[in-house]
């Protein structure tokens, strides 16, 4: 019954947090230069807004030394042009790493053109997002507030919340699932009022910020033409809104069911479905097209609610719950550090790159030769004691007294 809770509070959260951003705004912090969605689309130019937080297009390389292990693994010799790659959103800023900081270039631009001063978000106690939005609270200059719930404790979990204080964001901690859903409801709903503070939903995913991800398809386009696009991408499915994102953007730019966008799922099953990621990118595709004159910018016509050959939900790699994995997990995070120099984490990417091997030597095993796969690394392994060794603590030696109360046992 929590769950079941839970999960009707977040869909509420979810809808009542998007709203159309009228850009009436004149800050310089709006970006005006023309990128690959609005170089596609020439009519969003002026109706969708960024922020720029990318320092431009992120790595897209082969990973050859995991290649070269993986085929002489199963006797098979490597084959003539890499059919193993990824696209490296970890380097999407020296900053501000990891797929979060696509969605936030537009979620920020809406802040700046409603002149919000503060920015409340919400997430486990070891959130990335939280980690991203704190981060890019400060260096825009918003107060940011994060509503955090439980997940296993690790020391990852207790150094991320020392780096939310650190960076100075207020944190509402929660024992309880529930606790964390009711507050992120009324928040969704206060956000629908007063226009000084900007509820950015569970992992950036709104139609919003997962125009981030639509621009990311495309900016893959612009790196390899459709003819040079993978066969699949593999990647992690939490809040949906890269899936989605990613979706449309295969959609747009006229690539689809070319390429087959595989969502691991790594959140709560009740939550993250098939279903709810494809009505994600129905809404994405919609809020495009209302903003487009149709006539003169018709967009494709794609069937997100069905077709089989664009998007594959893979449910089966979630266990044990969110916030951990299984030890197979871990060993290929470790393989992967060795032959790619790739940091990997146990809840998201951690998950998807087991999937994504699991495929590969599933597929050498059977004698044949795997199909050109894209693993999309949404994961940034930011430097967090950049951040806590930077602050100014009462007590070095017992940093977490001067976090809330409530959070003192996780420490002790």
């Amino acid at each position: 019954m929590k769950y079941s809770i839970f999960t009707s509070l977040i869909a509420i959260c979810i809808l009542f947090a998007v709203t159309s951003p009228a850009v009436t705004s004149e800050s310089p912090l709006l970006e005006k230069e023309g990128f690959p969605l609005f170089m596609t689309y020439p009519g969003l130019q002026g109706k969708i807004s960024r922020v720029k937080i990318l320092e431009g297009s992120t790595p897209l390389v082969p990973m050859l030394e995991l290649e070269k292990k993986l085929f002489s693994d199963a006797n098979m010799p490597s084959p003539q042009e890499p059919l193993l790659w990824v696209k490296q959103d970890d380097n999407s800023s020296e900053e501000l790493g990891g797929n979060k900081a696509r969605k936030l270039e537009f979620l920020l631009a809406k802040a700046v053109e409603q002149k919000a001063k503060k920015l409340v978000t919400c997430g486990m106690d070891g959130s990335n997002h939280a980690l991203a939005v704190a981060i890019a609270g400060r260096r825009f200059g918003f107060e940011v507030e994060l509503i955090l719930g439980p997940q296993p404790l690790t020391e990852n979990v207790k150094q991320k919340l020392l780096a939310f204080h650190a960076l100075g964001a207020k944190i509402h901690f929660h024992n309880f699932r529930i606790g964390m859903g009711l507050e992120m409801a009324g928040y969704s709903l206060w956000n629908k009022f007063q226009k000084d503070t900007l509820y950015i939903p569970p992992g950036g995913s709104n139609e919003i910020g997962d125009l981030g991800y639509v621009n990311a398809f495309l900016e893959l386009v612009d790196q390899v033409g459709i003819e040079g696009l993978p066969d699949q991408i593999v990647l992690p499915l939490g809040s949906m809104g890269t899936t989605a994102g990613l979706l449309v953007g295969s959609c747009l730019a006229g690539a689809w069911e070319k390429v087959k966008i595989i969502g691991v799922n790594v959140a709560d099953p009740m939550f993250t479905t098939d279903s709810a990621t494809r009505k994600q990118a129905q809404k994405v595709y919609n809020f495009i097209r209302k903003k487009l004159d149709s006539a003169s910018n018709p967009l494709p016509e794609c069937d997100f609610a069905h077709s089989k050959k664009a998007f594959e939900f893979v449910k089966s790699y979630y266990a044990p719950e969110y916030g951990a994995s299984v030890p197979a997990v871990h060993e290929d995070m470790a393989l992967l550090e060795r032959t790619e120099n790739m940091i990997l984490d146990g809840t998201y990417s951690g998950k998807a790159m087991h999937y994504y091997l699991d495929t590969v030597r599933s597929t050498l095993a059977a004698g044949k030769t795997p199909p050109k796969m894209l693993f999309w690394l949404t994961y940034s392994a930011y430097d967090l004691n950049k951040f806590i060794d930077a602050h100014t603590w009462t007590n070095p030696e017992k940093k977490w007294l001067d976090l809330p109360k409530s959070i003192w046992k996780l420490f002790e």
